[in-house]
């Protein structure tokens, strides 16, 4: 069975820098009182490390952090949030993905120069909540058209997505949106704010499943990202499995199975891939004394 990896995969900067951040408060401070609002990226694996550098967090509910240092995850928070944090006196430490502030900042922007913005992506999605937060109330967020297409027409449309949206649904939500209301507004404004390590992502995963006819895609349950990858995968034609953790392999899956393709998300951590190359080939090992010993 050939095991091929994806060209990139794993931690994007804005994850790495995220992570990185919080750790040095927690190992170079004595007695650190660190909480993070809401999981600073969605896997479980770099949760449950931070958790053993003495890092808590809650599910972004202010209340539950009494004292010390609040830090913000990689997906942003609204200036709400840290206007409440300062109010209690916390320590700040940011670790928004700075291509994420760039998305807050463009959102903003738009509505100040008088656009209703669309925000293509999950509304209940942590980065989403934190980008119509700062775009205020001429925003909304949604990832179909049908929730748009009967709101009376704004005189400008401005258009940005989630960082970590597939490109091909985007274009289709822009061209409905085209053909809906251009005529009708004064003004389309599309802002391709999905971010480059995404795209990247994505193409790697969609040329390696052309390749195999397996793929295990890494990362949490929660992370959006993941799960594009997952459903890119599928698309193409692989046998798709989505795992957080080398444990979750069956062996079943790969019986027959001549090359399996291995991706993971933006916030799967190296040794979590590491492990699961290293299933796989274990295995494979397994597949290749077993069909000795039958011959």
């Amino acid at each position: 069975m050939e095991i091929k990896t994806a060209k990139e995969m794993g931690f994007c900067f804005g994850v790495r820098k995220a992570i990185e951040l919080v750790e040095k408060e927690a190992k170079t401070r004595v007695n650190a009182n660190i909480t993070t609002y809401g999981a600073v990226v969605h896997n479980p694996v770099v949760v449950d490390r931070l958790l053993e550098l003495g890092v808590k967090y809650t599910e972004r509910d202010m209340q539950e952090i009494s004292g010390g240092t609040i830090a913000f995850t990689a997906h942003g928070v609204a200036p709400e949030v840290i206007e409440a944090a300062r109010q209690k006196g916390l320590e700040v430490l940011d670790a928004t993905c700075p291509l994420v502030t760039l998305i807050q900042q463009s959102a903003m922007e738009m509505v100040k120069e008088g656009y209703f913005v669309f925000v293509y992506g999950d509304r209940n999605h942590p980065e989403v909540i934190s980008i119509l937060a700062w775009a205020g109330k001429n925003a909304l967020a949604t990832k179909d058209f049908n929730e748009v297409k009967d709101i009376r027409p704004p005189k400008r449309i401005g258009i940005l997505c989630q960082s970590t949206t597939i490109l091909k649904e985007f274009k289709e939500f822009v061209l409905k949106v085209n053909e809906h209301f251009l005529g009708k507004t004064k003004e389309i404004k599309v802002h391709n704010t999905i971010c480059a390590p995404t795209t990247r992502l994505q193409s790697n995963a969609e040329e390696l499943s052309q390749e195999c006819q397996v793929m295990v895609v890494i990362g949490g349950k929660k992370s959006a990202n993941t799960q594009h990858l997952a459903d890119l995968c599928h698309e193409n034609g692989a046998i798709t499995y989505k795992i957080e953790r080398a444990d979750e392999i069956d062996p079943a899956w790969f019986e027959g199975v001549e090359s399996v393709g291995v991706t993971a998300g933006a916030s799967t951590p190296d040794e979590s891939i590491e492990e699961v190359v290293a299933a796989l080939r274990a295995i494979d090992l397994k597949q290749q004394m077993n069909s000795k010993t039958a011959v």
